[in-house]
């Protein structure tokens, strides 16, 4: 007699993931990430050894000029795009040079030599905008003086040095601004420096008086008058 009972189909067996194993796609995107780190890596290591960084150094005092030097220590030509020289708010420490006579004026006040109001012309300085920084060389230029009154001299004062470069060839340059984009390279150099004794030093100081403080205790070569410990003041 036939079994009238129906086939039972058997069902088919899986093998229980283990616990804790990872999904595929889970791991294939930390293998991507991964890789992208790793050639972003490769990107900015070959980058940085065609295109270092420019380097901004004071060389001496002109007069009531400066000589500064840019160095461009890299086998590639870079142009500057902005180069801004910038006056914070502060409280200068300033002497005059000369025995000044101030005139007397019509609305019953005085007036000094060219005026009673003056302008500091080093932060007006714009021709490095544009220029082309040869490759593996030093380029010297001239900034303007820190004030526009020929007998007033800043003996301490800050100011701050804003610059950016980028590869003039083409190539590069896209490199560049997609390492910038993606917070792999600077995209703009600041320094702040401190005149004093006619010279910059560079300085991370806030104030003119902390600045100051600094650089006496690193130079005992500074003016006396502004640090008065090396009098044993």
């Amino acid at each position: 007699m036939a079994n009238r009972r129906a086939a039972k189909t058997p069902k088919s067996f899986k093998r229980p993931i283990p616990y804790g194993r990872p999904k595929r796609w889970f791991t294939k995107a930390i293998a991507a990430v991964a890789s992208l780190g790793l050639f972003s890596l490769a990107i900015t290591t070959t980058y940085n050894f065609l295109v270092g960084d420019v380097t901004l150094s004071f060389v001496k005092p002109h007069g009531r000029y400066y000589d500064f030097d840019l160095k461009n220590d890299s086998s590639a030509d870079q142009i500057v795009k902005r180069f801004k020289v910038d006056y914070p708010p502060q409280k200068p420490i300033a002497h005059a040079t000369r025995p000044i006579v101030a005139k007397a004026s019509g609305a019953g006040g005085y007036e000094l030599p060219g005026g009673n109001s003056g302008w500091i012309p080093v932060t007006e300085f714009d021709e490095l905008n544009g220029w082309i920084l040869p490759a593996d060389k030093v380029t010297p230029f001239i900034m303007p003086p820190t004030n526009s009154k020929n007998y007033l001299q800043l003996d301490a004062a800050v100011f701050d040095i804003t610059f950016e470069t980028e590869p003039a060839n083409a190539t590069l340059k896209v490199i560049d601004d997609i390492l910038k984009a993606l917070k792999l390279r600077n995209q703009v150099t600041q320094q702040r420096y401190l005149v004093m004794d006619n010279l910059w030093i560079p300085t991370r100081a806030l104030s003119v008086a902390e600045a100051v403080r600094l650089a006496c205790r690193d130079d005992d070569s500074l003016s006396d008058q502004l640090c008065p410990a090396h009098t044993g003041g």
